[in-house]
Parts: structure tokens; C-alpha cells; sequence
């Protein structure tokens, strides 16, 4: 950042508010609806109209579910597909495992189409007071002394520019993020990147209360360098997809659409997913894991979610830690405007650090290994077919333990995390 203001494109009119939060996703509409439930002035920025899709496997883990739980959100409402856990599928065993039994998360997850659970929770950040403004995107930082304080923004389909200044912005929109873009983060490009693609199918399989998953692709006899997941949706479709890590050896040789086109031909021809029962084209887009975006705050700008690569490099999980980072950033924001400390907000990355860093190292290391397509090979023939193993390995891929005060398996997990460095 450099020490004018920046600002791109004439400017006509002028708003001002407490935040300014630019993408309405999970991330951004937690932020909004946690800072307008504390009396904070917000304005919502959502660069599409809704309803408007968005790639993701729309699975919600029992960690997804407590955010929405921390919104207000009724998870029995009509449109929440309720599921017990995973069935998990390889060449030598399928597995049924249920979620963990624990006091901090509920023991079920939730499936529902971005279509609608983003449009959901945009509207719950309005009722809680927060204004949305949909059809606008922020399409140039204000930048002065060095202090984000705003954004110039647009709207979308064109049209005249204006100024919003704000006395803190929050950027959740989404793994490109070209407005933190414009004030310095940066992809770590040593940290994962994985890439999926998505199709829906009104197919005759139902995997009944599971999400399904497959942890090892097979194009004839070659072991592929991804996974696939088959999960069911209230309306009666299913969600079909698979994705890849760019710590598999061979990544750059493999597009999502080629994994994508494998699974869908391992899948039983009478489960009826093919092209005759496709809703839609297929879908890809990035998944930015384990912290892979610095810094993720700059003065007077908190990034959030897929913009910050908060996504669990273990499952590719994003929406929880989305809804989740939004929250940490929407309270660190109300503490510094009560309490006339700006700073304040800027502990933002250490208190991720603090509460993801080591748990999201090991996640890392471990994609890393399952890179090695040897070690693949050996994971899925040696360790799937042990339930035992399996059960631990949910709960320790899904991040969800009651910590040192749960049972046998939560102390491990929590004493294998501390071993790593909050990096």
C-alpha cells in the first residue's frame, strides 16, 4: 500500500459506515450478522444478485452445523438435508462411520446447494441489521496513510461509481479476492491448493443420512490423484464430485475434469448418474487450504474465509471455517470500535494462529504425504479397511474433539496437535 489514497474511477456520491463487508458467502454474511448483532452500522456488499450458485460440495460437518447454530440458524427448517456421517468406499471395504458423540458439536451435518444456504444467511446478516446491497462489487481499495478505509464500488452490470468509507472493511470475497489482492495478500504458494468439480444429478442412487466419499479414483488400473464424494440434497438430487490436491505428484498433469470423469465412470451404472439424469454442466473451482493467504490482515482490512485460505487442507472443508473466521473478525472489529482501540482488530491473524495454526500444519504435512501415490496406494489398501482407525481419522480429518477435557481419542488428537507449530 502506498501512502494516498487509492481510488479507481469517478466517484459521485459518498456512504459512510462502521464496516464495510465485501462478499456475501458464509464468511461474509457471519461477519455482517455477528457485527450487526452488536449494534455495528454494516453494509453487506454481494457482487451477484442472489439466488446465484456457487461451486462447493455443499456438505456442512457437525462444525458447520454449530455456526449455523451461532447464527440463529433453524437447522430443521425445510431445504437441510440431515446426515449421520460418512460412508466411506475403496476397492477393499465400505465403512459407515457416524459422526463423533461430543459435547462442543452436534452429532449430525447438513447438506443444502450454496444456491440457497448463501442467499439464507445473507438474509439473517440483514434481519440482524445489516444492510445488503447485491448487484455492487468493490472494485478499488481507499487507501490513506497506509489505513484501508474504505472501497470504491460499482454496480456490477455498470454504471456510476461511488465511494464508501468505512472504519473497517472486511474482504470475504471468495479464493480470488481482488480487493485484498490490491493491499498485498498473496497466495503462499507453499501451502495447498486443491481444485474440484461439482454436478448435480437427479440420479436414482440416494445414499440415505451419509455423505459418501471415495478415497481412492481408479481410471482402469491406475490409481488417481484425487477423491470423490456423492452427497444427497433435500429436493431428491444429488451432489456429484471429486477434487485433487496440488501436493499430488502428478497435478499438473491432471485437471479436475479428468478426475471428475473417472469417478463418475467408477459409479454403478444402475445408481443412474450419467448423462440422462444430469441437472446442469459440471462445475470447478479452487480450494485455497491451510492458511495459504498473507498476511490476512492488513491496517483496516480483515480477510475472511476463501480469501484467507481457510479451508481444512484434511477434507477441504470450507464453509464452517468461513462462518467461523467471520465470526473472529466480526468480534475483534466490535472490540475495537467500543473500546476506541483500532489495533485491536489487528490481532486478527495471531488469534488464527492460535485457534487453526498447528492443527492446519499437521493438516498440511499430511497432504503432503498422501501426495506420494506409494503412500496413497499403502493408506488405502493397509489403513481403510481398520474401523477403529477410521473412526479416529474422521474425527481428527473433521477438527472435531471436545479438546483435554473429552474422552481417550481427544486427548490424542489434542496432544498430536500441540507437537506442531502454530504456523
Amino acid at each position: 500500500m502506498g501512502e494516498s489514497e487509492v481510488v479507481t474511477g469517478p466517484t459521485n456520491t459518498s456512504q459512510r459506515v462502521d464496516v464495510l463487508v465485501v462478499g456475501a458467502g458464509p464468511g461474509g454474511s457471519a461477519a455482517a450478522y455477528h457485527l450487526a448483532r452488536h449494534g455495528i452500522d454494516v453494509l453487506l456488499l454481494e457482487r451477484s444478485a442472489f439466488p446465484r450458485d456457487k461451486v462447493c460440495g455443499d456438505g456442512l460437518t457437525p462444525r458447520g452445523v454449530k455456526a449455523l447454530q451461532r447464527m440463529g440458524v433453524d437447522v430443521d427448517e425445510p431445504g437441510f438435508e440431515r446426515v449421520r456421517g460418512l460412508r466411506i468406499y475403496s476397492r477393499k471395504v465400505t465403512l459407515e462411520l457416524p459422526w463423533p458423540r461430543l459435547e462442543r458439536y452436534p452429532d449430525f451435518g447438513l447438506v443444502r446447494t450454496r444456491r440457497d444456504f448463501d442467499e439464507l444467511l445473507a438474509r439473517r446478516a440483514q434481519k440482524a441489521g445489516a444492510v445488503l446491497r447485491e448487484g455492487t462489487e468493490a472494485v478499488a481499495p481507499l487507501v490513506r496513510d497506509g489505513w484501508v478505509e474504505g472501497a470504491v464500488v460499482r454496480p456490477t452490470g455498470g454504471g456510476a461509481s461511488a465511494e464508501v468509507r468505512a472504519r473497517f472493511v472486511v474482504a470475504a470475497d471468495g479464493a480470488s479476492s481482488r480487493l485484498a489482492g490490491q493491499v498485498g495478500v498473496r497466495r503462499d504458494s507453499t501451502r495447498p491448493l486443491g481444485i474440484a468439480a461439482r454436478r448435480y444429478y437427479r440420479a436414482v442412487r440416494s445414499p440415505g443420512p451419509w455423505l459418501e466419499v471415495w478415497m481412492d479414483l481408479w481410471d482402469g488400473d491406475s490409481l488417481m490423484p484425487g477423491y470423490g464424494w456423492l452427497f444427497p440434497l433435500a429436493d431428491g438430487r444429488v451432489n456429484v464430485g471429486a477434487g485433487l490436491l496440488n501436493t499430488f505428484r502428478d497435478f499438473r498433469n491432471v485437471s479436475a475434469q479428468r478426475v471428475f470423469d473417472a469417478f463418475a465412470r467408477m459409479l454403478p451404472a444402475d445408481w443412474g448418474v450419467g448423462e440422462d439424469s444430469a441437472d446442469g454442466r459440471v462445475l470447478s473451482g479452487p480450494l485455497p487450504m491451510g492458511m495459504n493467504r498473507t498476511p490476512q490482515a492488513v491496517p483496516g482490512m480483515l480477510v475472511v474465509g476463501d480469501a484467507a485460505g481457510v479451508v481444512n487442507p484434511f477434507n477441504g472443508e470450507g464453509i464452517a471455517y468461513a462462518m467461523e473466521s467471520g465470526e473472529v473478525a466480526a468480534e475483534l472489529i466490535h472490540d475495537a470500535l467500543v473500546r476506541r482501540r483500532p489495533g485491536l482488530a489487528q490481532m486478527y491473524p495471531a488469534v488464527l494462529r492460535e485457534r487453526y495454526g498447528r492443527y492446519f500444519h499437521v493438516g498440511r504435512r499430511f497432504v503432503r504425504l498422501i501426495g506420494n501415490p506409494a503412500v496413497m496406494r499403502t493408506f488405502t489398501d493397509y489403513g481403510l479397511p481398520q474401523e477403529w482407525l477410521m473412526r479416529f481419522a474422521l474425527r481428527f480429518m473433521g477438527n472435531l474433539t471436545d479438546g483435554r477435557s473429552g474422552d481417550v481419542q481427544d486427548r490424542l488428537m489434542d496432544a498430536l496437535v500441540r507437537l506442531a507449530p502454530a504456523s
